[in-house]
């Protein structure tokens, strides 16, 4: 509220501003329920409060009030209600265009009587517009769930606005109860509950009714699942048989070809070690027939050399006998010269000592000379020998070359026999390698069936075992069956035949087919024949 200032000094009342009034007979239009900043910034000095006016009475009670004094005061009254009124008009327009925190500003009233009744007049209105807004703010906590949000008791004809907001939390309630009811018994498992549909109407029994519904078509879906999860289970269970058995029989066929892969592999490297075996052969047959005629060609140059030494020998013989002839005529003149000595006496002493001498080198000359011929003589004959062996030697080094010819020409058979029996063996044990890979591959693949099998069965048990906890209301036959039934008026009769085998052995078969077979019996009832639940979409075990 903005302050005002007293006026102590006089008594005498100015006219409101013009911006408060109009001329004309309109009442002025306010264009909101607050003062502006302009206004509020205004002075209201031609504004006097009623409390000093009060006071002002109060302190002065014996000062006579003149004509002129009371015909301002009414003009001032007047003024103010004509604004009071403008202000009313404002205020109602605001409210019927859904401003509902429009109220009348009165704080710039000077008249008591006019501030009074704006504000029992916003009392009032407040009292109208609180309800709705503690009304609309209960609501809210309704749509955001909390149905505990109350408002307090109103009187009179209000009280209906505390009637209709119980009645609205009642309804929320009971369809959220219901709502409960219904969900708590999906998650037990009792499909077989009813929805108390009776007990709403409008959209809230659409609601119930939505839910009524969901749990006819569950009971229809778990039907079919638990008969299509009792057919999977028994088709997994012979499937699993087969996996195990395919299994085994690709272990045992595995085995085999690792036992004949083993058997080639050891072949592969006999085979392998033997032409390796025949190339060193042939290898070493080839080194024996090169040092053969290497040998052979030594052998000619020794026979070659030998006679060469037969005939250096035959010369040094020559030589030797011209030697010891010569060795013969100095010992001659050795003895010449000794009787030529003995003839001089005195004088050819001297000359005898040298002939003497010249007679001993002729006779160890002869002796070295016969020593030599005896050992060029030997010599000679053991060459001639050698000679002959070399011969002999070359001979059979000649037949070693022919068998070394042969001996390599047999290896490089055996060795090319070898090449293609490790090429042979090759292919087979690449054969049997591909047969391996097949043979571990279809056994991995039976482990994998084997191992899917197992888990498929345990899938369906603990499928089995979650549909086996919801308790299921019966369902009968609907009308749109009848349709399918009848097309399966055209099997062949061995099939019927064979679905009548199953009913009496007490086998679960898909209700329709039970249907069209006990229509061919004469009982057709249009319900299953009891071995096995309902199933609206016609599945069963096999």
């Amino acid at each position: 509220m903005t302050e005002r200032k007293p006026q102590a000094q006089s008594r005498r009342r100015v006219q409101p501003k013009p911006r408060l009034l109009k001329t004309d007979s309109e009442p002025p239009k306010i264009e909101n329920e607050k003062p502006t900043e302009a206004q509020a910034a205004e002075p209201k000095e031609n504004l006097k409060p009623a409390a000093n006016k009060r006071n002002t009475r109060t302190a002065r009670p014996q000062e006579r009030t003149t004509p002129m004094t009371n015909a301002n005061e009414e003009a001032q009254q007047a003024s103010e209600l004509k604004t009071l009124l403008a202000r009313i008009k404002a205020m109602c327009d605001a409210q019927e265009s859904g401003d509902i925190g429009h109220f009348i500003e009165h704080d710039d009233l000077s008249c008591d009587e006019v501030k009074e009744a704006a504000e029992a007049i916003n009392t009032m209105t407040r009292g109208h517009v609180g309800p709705i807004l503690e009304g609309i703010n209960v609501f809210e906590k309704f749509s955001q769930g909390d149905f505990s949000a109350d408002m307090a008791q109103l009187p009179g004809d209000k009280a209906q606005l505390n009637r209709t907001i119980d009645s609205t939390r009642k309804r929320f309630t009971d369809v959220t109860e219901e709502i409960k009811r219904l969900s708590n018994a999906i998650m037990e498992g009792n499909l077989d509950v009813k929805a108390d549909t009776d007990k709403f109407s409008g959209e809230y029994r659409e609601v119930v009714e939505a839910f009524e519904a969901a749990f006819t078509s569950l009971n229809g879906s778990f039907h079919a699942l638990k008969s299509q999860v009792d057919q999977v289970a028994q088709t997994v269970g012979q499937m699993s048989s087969a996996s195990q058995e395919l299994a085994t029989n690709s272990q045992i066929a595995s085995s085999s070809v690792d036992e004949v892969s083993a058997s080639t592999e050891e072949t592969d490297v006999q085979v392998k070690a033997n032409a390796e075996a025949a190339k060193n052969a042939a290898h070493l047959v080839n080194v024996n027939a090169e040092v053969a005629q290497e040998g052979q060609g030594k052998i000619n140059e020794m026979v070659e050399a030998m006679e060469g030494i037969d005939a250096s020998s035959q010369d040094i013989a020559k030589i030797i006998k011209v030697i010891d002839e010569i060795a013969f005529q100095t010992n001659l003149l050795a003895l010449n010269a000794a009787v030529e000595a003995a003839r001089a006496g005195q004088h050819g002493r001297g000359f005898a000592v040298v002939a003497q001498e010249v007679r001993n080198l002729a006779g160890r000359s002869a002796k070295a000379a016969r020593e030599t011929s005896d050992l060029i003589e030997g010599a000679a004959n053991r060459v001639t020998a050698g000679v002959r062996l070399a011969a002999e030697t070359s001979e059979s080094f000649e037949k070693i070359a022919v068998n070394i010819a042969e001996v390599k020409d047999l290896v490089e058979t055996i060795n090319r026999a070898s090449e293609e029996q490790s090429r042979g063996v090759a292919q087979i044990n690449t054969a049997i390698g591909e047969v391996a890979r097949t043979a571990l591959s279809t056994s991995q693949q039976a482990d994998e069936l084997a191992a899917t099998s197992a888990e498929m069965t345990a899938a369906t048990e603990h499928m089995a075992k979650e549909i086996g906890r919801f308790r299921l209301s019966e369902t009968a036959v609907n009308a749109g069956q009848w349709d399918a039934i009848a097309g399966l008026d055209n099997l062949p009769p061995e099939m019927m035949a064979k679905l009548q085998e199953m009913m009496d052995a007490g086998h679960a078969v898909p209700p329709v087919a039970a249907a069209a077979v006990m229509k061919g019996n004469g009982r057709s009832n249009g319900h299953a024949n009891g071995h096995g639940d309902y199933d609206e979409r016609g599945f069963s075990n096999f």
